[in-house]
């Protein structure tokens, strides 16, 4: 998802569509993401004065994120639409060109990030889970007991 700035003008007018399937699994070292399936990207482009390049992308992916109560795996489908542009010269609402190339990766991913949920609940994770057991004995009160005179 890489194009220099000649190629892009060129395809401008022959095939501006982006029809594309990319494999993002390799980005989610690091994140509580669990798993990525293949992305897919699909849009067009705009090329004004052949300075500003203006992206139109609908993003389609399913996340695999753990459940926030069991930790099971649940599957969370995302479907993104992203206008993103950019540009050779100084614009607060655009991405400044650096080089000769437009690469559209880290926006994909940027954008997938941003929209990924801070949690996720499985279903029936609540009748899953009994939260009507939780005893706290004798010993572990003591325990807190004398860690709150620490503190005072």
């Amino acid at each position: 998802m890489k194009w220099t700035i000649h190629e892009l003008v060129k395809l401008e007018h022959v095939n501006n569509e982006i029809d594309e399937l990319i494999d993002l699994s390799s980005y989610i070292e690091g994140t509580d993401i669990v798993a990525i399936s293949p992305v897919h990207v699909v849009g067009d482009f705009e090329v004004y004065d052949r300075e500003e390049f203006v992206f139109y992308l609908d993003i389609d992916c399913t996340l695999t994120l753990e459940c926030a109560i069991t930790l099971k795996e649940v599957l969370y489908p995302m479907n993104l639409s992203v206008e993103e542009s950019f540009t050779t010269f100084q614009n607060d609402d655009s991405t400044i060109i650096e080089g000769i190339t437009i690469d559209l990766l880290p926006i994909i991913w940027s954008n997938i990030l941003l929209e990924k949920p801070m949690r996720v609940v499985s279903e029936n994770a609540y009748d899953e889970v009994d939260f009507g057991n939780t005893e706290i004995d004798e010993e572990q009160e003591n325990a807190f007991a004398d860690l709150k005179k620490q503190n005072t």
